[in-house]
């Protein structure tokens, strides 16, 4: 009896123990991965007040756009969660609802929002924030 319950067990661990053949991401995975961190690199050079970390990931046209709308802050703090990515031709919009919380002299605001990026290039970069823009608080 218990060579038989030892063969199960060789059986079933040698029928499980097969290799699996590993998925490969597709390319819209991949692209809408690479365009959230496109945005989430922007978010953490506006919370640092890093103009060349904006300027990397943008168009010269939205870069103007970002820092047109900035408002002078103590500090900021930006979370980003994406809820939407469309395709359309040769770019992409990405959809991020987004939480913020801003410190300027001694004053402190919350805002909540859902902005979309208009996103395309190789490599990504942000061409138009088409609605919501997170980087124009404190009010």
């Amino acid at each position: 009896m218990k060579k038989i319950l030892i063969l199960l067990i060789i059986l079933t661990l040698v029928a499980c123990g097969g290799k699996k053949q590993v998925k490969q991401p597709s390319t819209e995975y991949l692209a809408t991965t690479e365009a959230f961190k496109v945005v989430d690199e922007i978010r953490v050079a506006y919370q640092n007040k890093d103009n060349s970390g904006i300027r990397k990931n943008s168009s010269e046209a939205a870069y103007r756009e970002i820092i047109a709308s900035i408002k002078p802050f103590d500090k900021a703090e930006l979370e980003f969660l994406p809820v939407l990515v469309e395709m359309e031709g040769d770019g992409m919009r990405l959809y991020v609802s987004w939480n913020g919380k801003w410190s300027y002299l001694g004053k402190e605001t919350e805002e909540r929002g859902l902005a979309s990026f208009y996103l395309k290039g190789k490599p990504l970069r942000v061409e138009k924030i088409i609605r919501g823009n997170p980087f124009r608080y404190p009010d």
